[in-house]
């Protein structure tokens, strides 16, 4: 049998207030956009911390957004853990990396006016 785990992790630093960069996680459109490929549902709201779901769509399993004060900003933790469902692209989890990074390098430019 073909081994169908992801297992995504990613960190980026984000010159905002934990605040402000976890009000971007209850906007559903801007979520559903990051992930269309994922039906999410909340399993632990932790506030200013961040938030867990649990996936279904072509991966299921959790993701997690987790946010870490570090200075004057946050680090925000990224992680989905699951299984690639069968009628998947087989990428699904480069796909799921690219749009996520993609999604937070425009929330970390837009909250720090970092526009060229």
């Amino acid at each position: 049998m073909k081994d169908t785990r992801i297992d995504v992790v990613d960190e980026t630093f984000v010159d905002a207030a934990p605040g402000v960069i976890r009000a971007q996680l209850d906007d559903q459109a801007w979520a559903d956009q990051v992930w269309p490929h994922v039906r999410r549902e909340v399993v632990r709201d932790r506030g200013v911390k961040g938030i867990r779901w649990t996936v279904t769509g072509q991966v299921v399993g959790e993701m997690e957004v987790w946010i870490e004060p570090w200075w004057e900003g946050a680090v925000v933790h990224h992680y989905l853990r699951g299984h690639r469902q069968p009628m998947a692209p087989r990428d699904v989890a480069t796909r799921h990396v690219l749009r996520w990074k993609r999604a937070v390098h425009g929330l970390k430019d837009r909250l720090e006016d970092n526009s060229l």
